[in-house]
């Protein structure tokens, strides 16, 4: 929409916008790392669900962002599969290593 050179300007609190963002991402991460826990090896997909169902949110790429954001941050680590499958592997979580789940017979 075009406004003859004139630009829209509207009232909202910044403040408040950034602190409702900061409360997303936090459930976002607690939702991406709970399911980092559960999961040895997953598809992107499959996180994106979780945090779908955990949290509520229905923004499918914040999970990959997130996923990004705490490996940045080195709350956790992982490596990549297969890019073409979107498969990944966990490395480590907090700094702990995590360990491939063992069968039980």
């Amino acid at each position: 929409m075009y406004f003859d050179g004139e630009q829209e300007e509207f009232d909202f609190d910044r403040d408040s916008h950034e602190a409702n963002l900061e409360r997303v991402s936090s459930r976002i991460s607690r939702a991406v790392i709970e399911f980092c826990r559960e999961h040895f090896r997953f598809h992107a997909d499959e996180l994106r669900q979780y945090v779908i169902r955990a949290t509520g949110i229905m923004a499918p790429a914040s999970a990959d962002r997130i996923l990004r954001l705490l490996r940045q941050q080195k709350k956790i680590d992982y490596r990549v599969i297969s890019r073409r499958e979107s498969l990944y592997e966990m490395i480590s979580i907090g700094g702990v290593p995590v360990r491939q789940p063992v069968a039980v017979a």
